[in-house]
């Protein structure tokens, strides 16, 4: 399955500048990471409960950024059949449930452009539902001659109930501008892309700014630049993403302090 994707004009917090790709290779630093993306590579279902994915951590010899204490349990199933709303003829492979033992307000685990950007806000509850795309081929525009990017497994996962936001700190909001803002993530994305294996963080701001962010499995790093084929794939991801349709959640409602 392929299909040509036009360029669409979208915002990164990090700048428009392309300065950094991925680095080329399969593994994935974060063991959380590594853990569901295993899972979805073999197209399994269970449920996990946090020790199960501790005992992962440890079994790999590597240390979560992410707080696994306080992970009760993780699922993937397969979707309720009727009851996909807007995303009902879509491809929809899996629900994934994320179930915390409390909502989780922490700082960032991961720094931007050198900053350590504010809080993560997660829900006691996550509810994301996957999207299998097959390969996908990305078109710039007619004045952007040949320029295309071809990714193989596109997998989407769209926010379907709870809530996962970055509230930036006042600080560093001020002291960087536009270079960055809240942002409340209304889907995930993974997908090949040549010898890399890319993450994508599609996103809103508080006035409804598209925003997104590049993710590096392999140095286990947010990349600082958004480059051109990942705007591309994050404004043509966001027609399953729209959270003012179907049963997304409305950005920043039911938030304290929202």
């Amino acid at each position: 399955m392929s299909a040509a994707v036009a360029w669409g004009e979208t915002w990164t917090e990090f700048g428009p500048v392309a300065e950094e790709a991925p680095a080329f290779g399969d593994s994935i630093a974060e063991p959380f990471f590594a853990f569901m993306l295993a899972r979805v590579e073999e197209d399994s279902l269970g449920v996990w409960t946090g020790e199960d994915i501790r005992r992962f951590t440890t079994q790999r010899g590597g240390k979560s950024r992410f707080p696994l204490d306080l992970v009760k349990e993780l699922s993937r199933r397969r979707p309720p059949s009727g009851d996909q709303g807007r995303l009902a003829g879509n491809p929809v492979r899996a629900q994934w449930v994320l179930e915390l033992t409390e909502d989780l307000d922490r700082p960032m685990p991961y720094d931007i452009l050198g900053y350590h950007p504010g809080s993560l806000l997660v829900s006691r509850r996550l509810e994301l539902w996957e999207l299998a795309l097959g390969d996908q081929t990305v078109q710039g525009p007619n004045d952007a001659g040949d320029r295309s990017a071809r990714f193989q497994d596109v997998h989407i996962f769209a926010l379907v109930a709870g809530y996962l936001a970055l509230d930036a700190d006042s600080l560093i909001d001020a002291l960087l501008g536009s270079a960055l803002d809240d942002a409340w993530t209304v889907g995930l994305v993974t997908a090949r892309e040549g010898g890399r294996r890319i993450g994508l963080g599609v996103s809103l701001g508080r006035n409804n700014r598209r925003i997104y962010g590049e993710f590096d499995f392999v140095r286990d790093k947010v990349l600082p630049h958004g480059r051109p084929s990942m705007s591309a794939l994050s404004s043509w991801s966001r027609r399953w993403l729209n959270p003012d349709r179907g049963f997304v959640p409305r950005p920043w409602t039911g938030l304290a302090g929202s």
